[in-house]
């Protein structure tokens, strides 16, 4: 007897208890897809925002959370970004998250620098035009997306030299070079000579002396340690690879560190606290990255004592300059050393003295033609001696010249404005026009390096957003589709499998049900044991007789242990045998054979079993890891599953994580809709009749 009964509906106790049903079913409902809904927020987050859980990320739907992600994203080094936005807060990234008037306090700052958001465009373009005119070294790139760039220039430029190399062999009669004989059996060369790509990454592996697979494995480099004051790029071929790269990246995916930044890290590694500078400097600072850096010396004494330490032992040397009139005390520096250094020679002086020759690359009759390099040379040792000389104070720091990125803009604004026209009074003029400013003169222009960010997120918005939200799918789904075999091999695998599984076990189970045999129970008892034990216990036996036969790494041996199923063969005999024996007779008094009676009476009826058989053969098919991890230990031979764990090492972050898991669930997802009509029509159907 039903409980809510048809009579009854309008009584308030059935009302009541139908809702109570209903709310039940829709907390059992909300408690399936809220996990599904927090999963999916996760792989449109990044680090900045991973440990938020929520469905729907801020950086949506709030414009603030968007600036702070992106100025997140920029760069590791936390400190860059709070000196490049002068943001005291900004010392760990709980705090920056708590920086709730970043983006409603910007436009103000912004006027009184005399920068207009009106003429963004062309203030931007200037700061871009003004990065193509320096030297990549001493730019950072933007970490967000950088592989998006990366892995491209990568293709690009091996693939282009193994051009080169297939047009050289065949103007030289296909004479192999040494490094691919020696490097690569007869097979391996083959294949390489045939696949540009394949013949390219062994071109980098040549270069690099690595040993990567394909570009996707080729890692991006860690940030250069930019603050360093002697740090400049080495000679190495991976360098040299950076540097060719950030050549080739637009302008807008590079960064300059300004001097505040690195007048900060030196005035943060000296005082530690802020309380301690206000004390030396008698000021009121509510923290270090509030300050500016003066350009040239500060007049109050205290000041002035940190900013020649500062720039005497803390700034780049990439970005100072010696003037020539210091070249008495530099070859009497360089010889003092030298002379310590041969101090055991038979003669201390000459020998010091063709130490300098070999340094300068040109031989010298005395110390007299020993030149003082005006910027930091490239010979390593004369390059030491350099940086020592420039941090011993025998140059005060007033007469040191700095390079400093500030001043190079106002040179480049003031000639790039000048036009036909002579003089700084019309370049500023110009400038002041076209930046909708008021400037008096160019040293109130700031490097705008913060304000093109800024213009980013108040311009771009759902550009922006549009790249956030697609950078996990995008990074796992370029990682899937560059391991070659793996779509290929899961494809062939899914398809063997099921072909296997929905032949070998109908044709087992209809045998046992047609054809009675003295031992079926047995059989059925042995079929249904082997649901007893995990896969697990089978796989190193399995594992040991395939690689007797020689089957490792073949679609054979991924498929041979698994063609028959104990359970799918018990199921399906269940159904076999309740089908009524009148339609096998029926059909054999019509002159079917024994096949026909199984392909055109059993197997249309069993479908929806058929459907579900095939359904779990996928799956298992299709997600089998460890299987195919064990069997299949060469890589061509990998399925997606294994290169999706492979991914997932590489990149630990859980929005990478489960994207990956996301993007891989979308095919058994669609095999269960199609498979669920199946089943459901096989349920429903013969119900209602």
């Amino acid at each position: 007897m039903p409980i809510l009964t048809q009579v009854g509906r309008s009584r308030p106790a059935q009302r009541v208890a139908r809702g109570a049903i209903y709310a039940v079913l829709a907390l059992g409902a909300v408690t399936i897809v809220y996990p599904i809904l927090v999963v999916l927020g996760q792989t449109v987050s990044d680090l900045y925002d991973l440990r938020d859980n929520t469905v729907v990320p801020r950086y949506l739907y709030n414009r603030n959370e968007l600036a702070l992600k992106y100025a997140f994203g920029a760069t590791i080094r936390l400190q860059l970004m709070a000196s490049r936005h002068h943001r005291n807060s900004w010392t760990n990234q709980m705090r920056m998250r708590e920086d709730d008037t970043f983006y409603a306090t910007r436009p103000a700052e912004f006027a009184k620098q005399g920068l207009n958001l009106d003429a963004w465009e062309r203030i931007v373009a200037d700061l871009n035009a003004f990065k193509q005119t320096r030297s990549p070294d001493g730019m950072p790139v933007r970490r967000f997306r950088i592989e998006d760039w990366y892995r491209p220039f990568l293709r690009r430029r091996y693939e282009h030299r193994a051009d080169v190399l297939l047009k050289g062999l065949r103007q030289n009669g296909g004479k192999l070079p040494g490094w691919l004989i020696r490097g690569y059996t007869a097979g391996e060369r083959r294949r390489m000579l045939r696949s540009r790509e394949r013949l390219g990454v062994a071109i980098l592996n040549h270069e690099m002396r690595s040993d990567y697979r394909s570009f996707y494995d080729v890692e991006v480099p860690r940030p250069e340690n930019f603050l360093m004051p002697v740090w400049r790029p080495d000679n190495t071929p991976r360098a040299k690879l950076w540097h060719d790269f950030k050549v080739s990246l637009p302008p807008s995916q590079k960064m300059i560190i300004n001097s505040d930044a690195y007048w900060h890290d030196f005035l943060v590694a000296r005082y530690r606290k802020i309380d301690a500078l206000n004390a030396a400097w008698h000021t009121a600072h509510s923290g270090f990255y509030e300050l500016r850096m003066p350009l040239s010396p500060p007049r109050d004494p205290a000041i002035r004592a940190d900013w020649d330490a500062f720039i005497v032992r803390r700034w780049p040397r990439r970005l100072l300059r010696i003037p020539q009139r210091f070249a008495v005390p530099w070859r009497r520096y360089v010889r003092k050393r030298l002379l310590a250094k041969f101090a055991d020679a038979a003669n201390p002086g000459k020998a010091a003295l063709e130490a300098a020759a070999r340094m300068q690359g040109k031989p010298l009759a005395d110390w007299a033609g020993f030149a003082l390099p005006e910027r930091r040379p490239e010979d390593e040792t004369l390059s030491r001696y350099w940086c020592e000389f420039s941090a011993s104070g025998a140059v005060p720091a007033e007469a040191l010249l700095l390079e400093a990125p500030e001043l190079l803009f106002r040179k480049f604004l003031e000639k790039r404005y000048a036009y036909a026209e002579k003089g700084s009074a019309a370049a500023l003029s110009n400038l002041n026009t076209a930046w909708h400013a008021r400037f008096k003169s160019f040293d109130d222009v700031p490097l705008p390096v913060d304000f093109a960010d800024y213009a980013q997120v108040r311009f771009h918005p759902w550009k922006l957003r549009r790249l956030f939200i697609t950078e996990s799918y995008k990074r796992v789904f370029q990682y899937l589709m560059g391991r070659g075999r793996a779509v290929q091999n899961t494809v062939i695998l899914v398809m063997l499998s099921l072909l296997a599984a929905l032949t070998i076990n109908p044709i087992a189970a209809y045998s046992l049900s047609r054809f009675s045999m003295r031992h079926s129970h047995r059989i059925l008892i042995f079929f249904l044991a082997t649901m007893a034990f995990p896969p697990e216990v089978a796989m190193i036996p399995n594992f040991l007789l395939l690689r007797d036969l020689g089957l490792l790494n073949t679609f054979a041996a991924l498929i041979l242990p698994r063609m028959a199923n104990g359970f799918a063969i018990f199921l399906l005999k269940g159904f076999f045998d309740s089908l009524p024996q009148e339609l096998y007779e029926a059909a054999e008094m019509d002159g079917a054979n024994e096949l026909q009676v199984f392909r055109l009476v059993a197997l249309p009826l069993i479908k929806p079993i058929m459907a579900y058989i095939g359904l779990t053969t996928f799956v298992a098919a299709y997600s089998s890891f460890m299987w195919a991890f064990v069997i299949c230990p060469k890589q061509s031979m990998w399925t997606l599953m294994v290169w999706v764990y492979d991914f997932q090492m590489r990149n630990p972050g859980n929005n990478y994580v489960l994207a990956a898991t996301t993007l891989v669930s979308i095919p058994p997802l669609l095999v269960f809709l199609f498979a669920n009509r199946i089943i459901m029509r096989g349920i429903i159907i013969p119900t209602m009749k």
